[in-house]
């Protein structure tokens, strides 16, 4: 079974796999849609079912409860923190029965990272996140640091590490010669807590680093706001709406009197503080990973710095061969602030695998979901 490209699928598309459908990737002021280079980006339709737990409902595929859900309609939705929202395609699918289509979720709501990108584990150790992601696969699960509500670097479960799609970079280098690829959009903590994008880095801001070392064989993180050693211990979730907040200013500074020169994980000396030395965009674009810290929304990587978790987790069934409909998409929310996502702007990425016709498709077994139009709920 092999991936088919903008021909086999333009082709396809004009025998009505895919209706109505965008000829080319639709660019300029929206988030991208359309034809790519090995997929499809789908729209999202004005059709919303915003998850509100008013009733302390139970989220029970085999029963589901339609009072924590209210209908909106509109060119954009504001998906509540830690909640999600249901809406669908404006295309409707035919997959054709040799064929089988997966969705990604797009790099441009999810914020992701170049696969290599070491992330600090709380056992001391440093793993890629394309490493992390086949290990999740496995099974294991997953623990290093986050900043919570109150600014201290504490102990977090680190969920759900994936790939996201392909999407262009950044490069950029602090000052102890650490190198960090991230998208531009993706968002770095200062070192007085608030929030910078990538793209909006420049040379001399100081992130919030993060410190480890190892007394009477425990690992230790520093934290900021005490000026003081400590294990990290499970911390509360940050505030919706306000940013974790830590000592120092915005701009660099020389480490404080009893505070390391420089990160453990970096492995560098002298007087240096996790600034940002340069920036530059990367050519081409590159496979990129993500994963999600509930709660807190942010994570420490192996450089030394943190960064928010993926923002906008996109949830959608595979596509069997023979099936047909609008594509019903659940897309939450991972954030401890409210998220914003557009209608008619992509919002999932279809990738196409051609193999064999099955001895039975969807279409043969008569599947429940079968020709679904509009946002259609779990049915047993």
């Amino acid at each position: 079974m092999s991936i088919r490209p903008d021909s086999w699928i333009r082709a396809r598309a004009r025998e009505g796999m895919i209706t109505p459908f965008e000829e080319r990737l639709v660019r300029a002021g929206v988030i991208s849609y359309g034809l790519s280079s090995f997929g499809y980006d789908l729209r999202a339709a004005p059709e919303w079912r915003i998850f509100v737990n008013a009733f302390n409902t139970v989220v029970d595929p085999k029963n589901f409860d339609t009072r924590g859900l209210v209908e909106s309609e509109g060119d954009t939705c504001i998906i509540p923190p830690n909640s999600f929202v249901l809406t669908r395609s404006v295309e409707y699918l035919r997959v054709p029965e040799d064929t089988m289509v997966i969705a990604l979720g797009k790099s441009s709501y999810a914020r992701c990272f170049a696969a290599d990108t070491r992330v600090a584990l709380l056992d001391g150790s440093a793993v890629t996140l394309e490493r992390l992601a086949e290990r999740h696969r496995e099974g294991e699960r997953f623990r290093g640091y986050t900043v919570d509500g109150a600014g201290r670097v504490v102990a977090a479960e680190l969920a759900a590490p994936r790939y996201i799609g392909r999407d262009s970079l950044l490069e950029i280098v602090l000052d102890d010669g650490a190198v960090i690829h991230a998208t531009p959009d993706h968002d770095f903590m200062r070192r007085d807590g608030a929030w910078v994008a990538a793209a909006e880095l420049t040379p001399g801001t100081s992130l919030m680093p993060l410190y480890r070392a190892v007394r009477s064989g425990r690992e230790v993180v520093y934290q900021p706001r005490a000026g003081t050693w400590a294990p990290a211990r499970a911390g509360r979730a940050s505030t919706p709406g306000r940013p974790a907040r830590a000592a120092g200013g915005n701009g660099p500074r020389r480490p404080a009197p009893g505070e390391p020169g420089a990160s453990a994980a970096a492995g560098a000396s002298g007087a240096l503080n996790h600034a940002v030395a340069r920036v530059r965009p990367l050519k081409g674009e590159h496979d990129v990973y993500c994963l999600t810290v509930p709660g807190t929304g942010n994570f420490a990587l192996a450089a030394g710095v943190f960064v928010s978790n993926c923002g906008i987790v996109a949830n959608v069934t595979p596509l069997e061969p023979g099936w047909e409909g609008h594509v019903t998409l659940e897309l939450s929310n991972t954030t401890p602030l409210p998220a914003k996502v557009y209608a008619n702007e992509g919002i999932v990425q279809l990738l196409f695998f051609q193999g064999e016709r099955p001895d039975t498709t969807y279409a043969d077994r008569a599947g429940k979901y079968q020709g679904q139009t509009g946002v259609t709920l779990p049915k047993l």
